[in-house]
């Protein structure tokens, strides 16, 4: 029985190294900020943005080049998109944008356009479809195990 424990405990160790690497990969790659928070932080290097293409201020410059404001809760910028031909670029559209903060023009020069997911939907998704089927395979190793002990710790049949 020790050694299942052990075994278990293994996975759980994996498990917990994979979840850290992948927040971490989400915090460095895949997280979005807000408008509010570009202006206060003013980051530097690629930042994805989150918001709101405001109605009324979406401009097209060419096939791959457009200004608008983009809205956040509590704040807005100014943007400048120069990159491939926008498919889904329109007013009142929900976005994420990739690109630098020019803190000295305090524009946000976008250069592609990403995709919004819905993170809690994935996480949430993956949570219930692995935990149950860890704990079943869980339940089924111990239960082997202890029918392995029994089998090998039973008397033998013997004729009369």
């Amino acid at each position: 029985m020790t050694n299942l424990y052990i075994r278990w405990g293994g996975v759980c160790v994996v498990a917990i190294v994979l979840i850290v690497l992948t927040y971490n990969h989400y915090r460095d790659n895949l997280a979005n900020l807000a408008p509010r928070q570009v202006k206060q932080e003013a980051p530097a290097g690629d930042i994805r943005v989150l918001g709101m293409v405001q109605g009324g201020t979406l401009e097209t410059h060419g096939a791959g080049e457009a200004t608008f404001t983009l809205l956040g809760e509590s704040a807005s910028l100014q943007v400048q998109y120069e990159g491939p031909p926008p498919d889904n670029l329109r007013e009142l559209k929900i976005l994420i944008l990739i690109g630098r903060w020019n803190a000295a023009t305090q524009v946000f020069e976008a250069r592609d356009i990403g995709i919004v997911p819905n993170y809690g939907f994935i996480a949430g998704a993956y949570l219930l479809g692995l935990l149950p089927l860890a704990l079943l395979l869980f339940a089924m190793n111990r239960r082997v195990n202890f029918l392995y002990d029994e089998i090998k710790t039973s008397k033998l049949y013997e004729e009369e």
